[in-house]
């Protein structure tokens, strides 16, 4: 009696064993991917957003995904408009359209009128913090943060963005907003534009992000304020934070991540956060992009829904204004 009950208890213990074997291969995708994943940039090619896309696609090679590459499509137009109406509308939600994530996402959705919703997707990771940073000319009478906010609470300043409602903008206009700062605005339409604007004594201040501004920064040709972020900027180690100078909470800027349609299956979903992030923490990813001078940091699909909820709450509040 005692050895059928032993056999018994050994067959229930294999069957469990098998049905737990059987419930963890159940949420792998089946037969996914069998093909090439499109990671869609919804600007032209030769901006910050495609470099960091091209570097991810390139550090990812063929060793992830099943052997099958991440292919980067442009699709510019609108700001964004166009390309993100194409993965939320067009698309098949089915793991192998991959949006490449700004926050003008958010910005497009709640400020233009689109057909699509910052809710018609869901996060992967972030991948490419950019920090803000605050830069004036170097001939500027600005030499830190506190100067420039004193400034502007006394005299009307002209501070420069890349465009209307872009994240620079809005960042600067947040900034205005809760200092009580008197900015009028000189919008442009490039990071490009904005350094001529700043060498050329066109403006008081700019609000750009640090890859975008290091360069003039490095070279003299412009100073920095203050940075946006945790820490200091490892390209621009004596540029204090915000928080360094007693401003504290203010950890912002850009941060360019991967999203999909939110109808994507779960299983599909759960894998491409799974090899996404394995491409995030290679060498060959972050050795590609500190030589490009860009920031490298793995968000974890939370942090990066933190990032998109706070934008959220920042341009809906600002949205009156801005339209």
């Amino acid at each position: 009696m005692k050895k059928i009950r032993l056999v018994s208890l050994l067959l229930v213990m294999v069957l469990m064993s098998s049905m737990t074997l059987v419930s963890a291969f159940a949420s792998a995708p089946a037969d996914y991917p069998k093909d090439n994943i499109k990671i869609l940039v919804p600007f032209d090619a030769g901006g910050g957003t495609d470099t960091m896309a091209r570097i991810f696609s390139s550090a990812a090679g063929r060793d992830y995904f099943n052997g099958h590459s991440l292919i980067v499509e442009n699709k510019g137009g609108g700001g964004g408009v166009i390309g993100q109406t194409y993965v939320a509308k067009e698309a098949p939600a089915d793991g192998y359209t991959v949006l490449l994530f700004t926050s003008s996402v958010i910005n497009n959705s709640i400020l233009k009128q689109v057909t699509y919703s910052y809710e018609d997707f869901k996060p992967l990771i972030g991948s490419n913090p950019d920090s803000e940073i605050i830069v004036v000319p170097s001939e500027s009478p600005f030499n830190t943060l506190e100067d420039m906010i004193e400034a502007a609470k006394a005299n009307r300043l002209k501070v420069s963005t890349p465009g209307h409602s872009s994240g620079h903008h809005i960042r600067a206009m947040n900034m205005a907003r809760l200092m009580d700062l008197d900015f009028v605005y000189i919008h442009s339409d490039s990071a490009a534009m904005q350094l001529t604007q700043v060498m050329g004594n066109h403006c008081d201040v700019a609000y750009m992000t640090v890859s975008e501004a290091s360069g003039a920064v490095v070279s003299g040709k412009a100073k920095a304020l203050g940075v946006m972020a945790k820490d200091r900027d490892p390209s621009l180690p004596d540029v204090p934070t915000f928080a360094e100078q007693g401003y504290e909470g203010w950890i912002d800027g850009a941060n360019r991540g991967f999203a999909v349609h939110k109808d994507t299956p779960d299983d599909i979903y759960q894998y491409l956060i799974e090899e996404f992030s394995k491409v995030a923490l290679s060498e060959k990813y972050i050795e590609a992009m500190k030589k490009a001078g860009m920031n490298y940091q793995l968000q974890t699909t939370a942090e990066y829904q933190e990032y998109i909820d706070r934008t959220i709450e920042a341009i809906q509040t600002l949205a009156p204004e801005l339209k």
